[in-house]
């Protein structure tokens, strides 16, 4: 291969695997795949310098792509890796790996944000670090957080991980370190108070063109500072901007906004107010934004690997100011792709109104993904993991496989679940010479000891499910067989033998059934609705509240009280 595209090579499967080039990365492949390059490691070292200059601002799904048409040959390496586990991580030291879940507190956990979850653990527990829960409310006006859901969002991620997190961080507690450190950067001069209009603002970035207050001295931006502190200032009279390069190709970039004002007599901070009281929540009118609040604390907290989605690529661009304005080391940064979610509500806005409009029981609906309707619904913590897992790291959106997920779940529970009849539209049968009194013990699972059942029918009166009618002949599951009889508009069953042998002569379907005398309705709760249906007694004395069953030909149910949740097949 010509030397210049195995430097291509590498340079880009570098950016689609970490997110970022690093060029001793790149050299250590180039020198893993032909040692004889160390010869000449200058010229090496100079040339990927050069390549990676030109791929530098390409995205991760970009590379991705040409990746996949040009070395497809790595991307099927990658995929033997995603089978085993999570990939190594670039940088990474025994002990010192530290992660973190950053959620905003605006609604409850929900599948979408088990990638980051999951990723964020798994690293952390790989390499024996840290991992760190830290709830992200410093916009207390535009995405106002809920109070109620904070101390949900840290039981959620334990019941994901199953495990106890490391740390637990409330951003809202932390204004005045945030203070601390803008304060900093404005004796610096790498901040300054901006007093001009937003719409200034705004223009001026996108012309890339400096505001008259962008050079005013220190002492100047340090007053402003105080007043700001001390309520003087209204919403949008004054913004605190970090000094960027204004010629940045990114007008977002370009001297970016790190804090605005927030009036706490119109917009109060939920979560302060009503853990700390009005007096205490009205002191704070000087807010961080996102990109600054996290720098100082991705430092702070010692985070070492930062896994975000791809979007949040111009971000690494702006928090790199923070490092380098205050002389710290950026955490490796890996990007990925959404975890997307068809066919469901997802946002807090749908979710909410169907809630008001009584489509749905809460946010802990089973039939809705967020963690609390999953594990409600009977969906394994393990399951989701073992999903998340496979589907691994990549720049690409995923829309979520349900059929996985379940095929996962169903494994856990197969060799647990006890095994029942269940008949979801029940029509009664007379036998016609049917021996009685009869004995039948069935067992509660075919394969797995978890005891019997056992029925002393008395009655010749069964039920079965009304769509076996239409079959000449069945087989009672672990009963024995009958004939159906069709005459008129009467309907009833002839008994034959009692042997399985048998049934296969008559090619006999297999069926479950209910004796009369053990008849039982249940309620059942589907995605559609709440149903009657009916089931054999033992269905209560059997299980307990809160544990899966397999309700044969039916699926997987979980036990709420008395009502059984239907699970998937």
């Amino acid at each position: 291969m010509d030397f210049d595209k195995l430097v291509e090579k590498w340079v880009l499967f570098n950016k689609y695997k970490y997110g970022n080039i690093n060029i001793n990365s790149v050299i250590s492949k180039l020198i893993y795949e032909d040692p004889e390059l160390k010869k000449n490691i200058r010229e090496i070292i100079q040339k990927v310098k050069e390549i990676s200059d030109k791929y530098i601002n390409i995205s991760i799904e970009d590379a991705y792509n040409i990746l996949k048409r040009d070395y497809p040959e790595l991307l099927e390496e990658k995929k033997k890796e995603e089978k085993i586990g999570l990939p190594s991580l670039e940088d990474a030291v025994q002990g010192k790996v530290i992660t973190r879940f950053a959620p905003n507190p605006s609604g409850f956990l929900h599948i979408g944000h088990a990638r980051a979850i999951i990723i964020n653990y798994e690293y952390a527990r790989m390499y024996k670090g840290k991992f760190i829960l830290r709830i992200e409310d410093t916009d207390p006006k535009v995405k106002k957080p809920d109070p109620t859901v904070y101390n949900y969002i840290k039981d959620d991620t334990e019941w994901l991980i199953d495990d106890r997190i490391d740390e637990f961080y409330i951003q809202s507690e932390r204004l005045e370190i945030y203070y601390r450190y803008i304060k900093e950067l404005l004796e610096k001069g790498f901040a300054y108070i901006d007093l001009s209009p937003k719409e200034v603002i705004s223009k001026y970035r996108f012309q890339g063109i400096e505001t008259e207050y962008r050079n005013k001295d220190v002492e100047w931006n340090l007053e402003q500072f105080d007043r700001i502190l001390s309520g003087e200032y209204d919403e949008e009279q004054a913004v605190i901007r970090i000094k960027t390069d204004l010629s940045y190709p990114n007008p977002s970039v370009r001297d970016w906004i790190a804090f605005r004002i927030v009036n706490p007599r119109k917009n109060i901070h939920p979560y302060l107010l009503g853990k700390y009281g009005e007096n205490y929540a009205e002191k704070y009118w000087l807010w961080p934004a996102y990109n600054f609040s996290v720098s100082i604390d991705d430092h702070l907290m010692g985070v070492s690997h930062i896994f975000r989605m791809k979007e949040h690529e111009v971000n690494s661009i702006k928090q790199k100011y923070i490092y380098d304005y205050l002389g710290w080391e950026f955490p490796t940064v890996i990007n990925y792709g959404s975890l997307l979610v068809k066919d469901m509500p997802l946002h807090k806005s749908e979710i909410k109104k169907l809630i008001s409009e009584g489509k749905i029981s809460g946010w802990d609906d089973p039939f809705i993904p967020t963690l609390r309707g999953l594990k409600r619904r009977g969906v394994s913590n393990i399951a989701i993991k073992k999903y998340i897992i496979e589907i691994n790291i990549n720049p690409v959106d995923v829309y979520v496989n349900w059929d996985k997920i379940y095929s996962y779940n169903r494994e856990i529970y197969d060799k647990t679940a006890k095994r029942f009849f269940i008949l979801r539209n029940p029509v009664k049968i007379r036998i016609e010479n049917l021996d009685l009194p009869k004995k039948i013990i069935i067992k509660n699972h075919p394969e797995v000891d978890l005891g019997n059942r056992e029925y002393n029918i008395n009655s010749n009166i069964i039920y079965i499910d009304n769509n076996d009618i239409n079959n000449k002949y069945l087989r009672l599951m672990e009963g024995f067989n009958i004939e159906i009889i069709k005459d008129g508009n009467n309907i009833y069953g002839k008994y034959i033998s009692e042997t399985i042998e048998d049934a296969k002569k008559f090619n006999a379907k297999i069926v479950q059934w209910i004796p009369d005398e053990y008849k039982e309705y249940i309620n059942l709760w589907e995605s559609n609705g709440k149903y009657r249906g009916l089931s054999e007694r033992y269905i209560y004395t059997l299980t307990k509240d809160g544990e899966v069953i397999h309700a044969i030909r039916y699926g997987f149910l979980k036990r709420e009280k008395d009502t059984f949740i239907y699970l998937h097949k």
